[in-house]
């Protein structure tokens, strides 16, 4: 399925625009037709990657301003005006009049949010959805803004943490770059000129140096394409994505920080009320892996099905004991949502303390290898400048 943005003219003369999901062109001018809409304009809406981050953050921003306005009794188009003319992010600005618009149509808040799906992640439409239909929409507004906030923090965190190690990195490898490109040259020049027998790191630091200085461009760009070649074969080659998503899901921080990150939107969802099938099925969106997508199907078939969630999981390889023993003590107790949040928490913890300690431990290794580079093209330098020293006197 395709988003498709459209023009065209309703049977009162009134220009239309709006966006819908159809398969292929011919049936999204079908459908905009069978509305009563006359379309002179209909094209696919290309999702531009690069507003991810920004999007999570701005959602977080945008339901929790909503659900306050709501909360105070003010209509929900007027809400949505207070928070366009506050906005500062174009794309978003677009949206939102859309949104207005299609509300004041008569079209619902859950199904305006589901035309900018690229925008608006499916799990929480499916909440807004169950929202509208308990009335509990400004109250779920403000948990999806709390959760948002505290997966900024988490994020935060980690980058945090992932500074100083990066800038160390990049500190050494332009104090190294300096020595090989510049200055290893110069001291070349000096050494030949006396035609001394160099030292073996002394004729290992020139051939470094001479290798940059020939290829190191090059090699950067070799380095880029082999990058580009990989995102391509990765997000377009399914038999590629599998096989390096099966070798990325046996390592067991990356398969526990999946889990938890799974577990943590399945808990939510469940919490607001989302039946278990659809909050199966949205969370196979919040999760990238294509060996956890097909997981999810497996237990999501099985559940529709008439299976228990503690009985599809038994015979997963992907989960571990103690995460299936907390699912079906959760389903026997009444009491799954609860189970999978303190299992989500413990998962988090677990990442986070390993993290840390694996950042800990990286910040001193970093320091020590680029101390020896430094030393060693410092030492190779100076060892024939001691020879010159001992042929003078």
């Amino acid at each position: 399925m395709a988003l498709y943005k459209y023009k065209g003219y309703n049977k009162s003369g009134k220009e239309i625009t709006g966006v819908l999901e159809a398969p292929d062109l011919r049936t999204a001018q079908l459908n905009i037709r069978a509305q009563q809409i006359l379309p002179f304009h209909v094209e696919p809406v290309r999702e531009k990657r690069r507003f991810t981050f920004s999007r999570r953050a701005d959602i977080g921003y945008l339901f929790f301003q909503i659900g306050i306005m709501l909360k105070c009794g003010l209509p929900l188009t007027r809400a949505i005006d207070v928070v366009t003319t506050q906005s500062g992010n174009r794309r978003l600005t677009s949206i939102l009049k859309e949104i207005k618009k299609d509300i004041t149509e008569g079209t619902r808040f859950s199904e305006a949010l589901g035309r900018h799906s690229g925008y608006f992640p499916d799990v929480y439409v499916n909440m807004v959805r169950i929202a509208e239909a308990t009335g509990g929409l400004a109250d779920l507004l403000l948990n999806i803004a709390g959760y948002e906030e505290q997966k900024k923090e988490q994020e935060s965190k980690l980058k945090s943490a992932l500074t100083y190690p990066m800038i160390v990195g990049l500190i050494g490898s332009g104090i190294v770059g300096f020595l090989l490109i510049y200055v290893v040259p110069k001291m070349l020049r000096i050494f030949t000129s006396v035609k001394i027998e160099l030292p073996l790191s002394t004729r290992m630091l020139i051939a470094m140096g001479g290798f940059f200085r020939s290829y190191g461009l090059l090699l950067i760009l070799l380095l880029v394409i082999v990058y580009l070649l990989f995102r391509r074969y990765y997000f377009h080659k399914e038999g590629f994505k599998k096989r390096i998503d099966s070798l990325l899901i046996r390592l067991e921080l990356y398969r526990k920080a999946a889990i938890a990150r799974l577990t943590e939107i399945l808990a939510f969802q469940l919490q607001e009320g989302i039946p278990l099938v659809l909050a199966l099925k949205a969370t196979k969106g919040t999760i990238k892996n294509s060996i956890l997508h097909s997981e999810i199907d497996r237990l999501t078939a099985e559940v529709e099905k008439g299976k228990s969630l503690s009985e599809a999981i038994r015979r997963s390889v992907i989960f571990d004991d103690m995460f299936k023993a907390a699912i079906i003590t959760g389903e026997s107790t009444g009491e799954l949502t609860g189970f999978l949040k303190k299992i989500s928490h413990y998962m988090q913890k677990d990442v986070e303390r390993v993290t840390r300690r694996a950042l800990s431990l990286a910040e001193p290794v970093m320091i020590l290898i680029l101390g020896l580079i430094v030393g060693f093209i410092v030492l190779s330098i100076m060892l024939p400048i001691f020879d010159l020293n001992q042929l003078v006197r």
